[in-house]
């Protein structure tokens, strides 16, 4: 599961937040290299900068965002191949990430990032099409 899904889930984004919202309460287990919390702090400072929400907002998006059945995976056990994946491709480490987590797992990333989509193409899902395969 990418910060992308996630965060256009708990912000309610007008073109993704309920889809992305089905995603996360269908029947998968979510698995995400741990750093999705850093980046979804970034995602809400971003927000909240633009005006999008309010930062009294944060605190109650953290406590959801908190209560999500997300397994989340040591970086440490993903950055080496990660890396070497990532420079294969030409795409940054930190997105990869999730990568290498799916391909572990045997499974797909769930992910509104076009560039990541085209790059790994076998790996990584629109949450559109995972959620009409289910």
């Amino acid at each position: 599961m990418d910060t992308d899904v996630i965060a256009a889930a708990l912000l309610g984004e007008p073109e993704t937040g309920t889809e992305a919202a089905r995603l996360l309460a269908g029947r998968w287990e979510l698995f995400a290299p741990a750093h999705w919390k850093a980046e979804l702090c970034n995602v809400l400072w971003k927000a909240a900068r633009l005006g999008r929400i309010t930062p009294e907002s944060i605190d109650g998006i953290l406590s959801l965002a908190e209560a999500l059945p997300i397994t989340s995976v040591d970086v440490a056990e993903l950055w080496r191949a990660a890396v070497a994946r990532a420079l294969g491709a030409g795409h940054p480490a930190y997105d990869v990430l999730f990568v290498e987590l799916a391909v572990r797992l045997g499974t797909s990333v769930a992910s509104y990032d076009r560039q990541l989509q085209g790059r790994f193409r076998s790996h990584v899902k629109r949450p559109e099409d995972l959620l009409a395969s289910s």
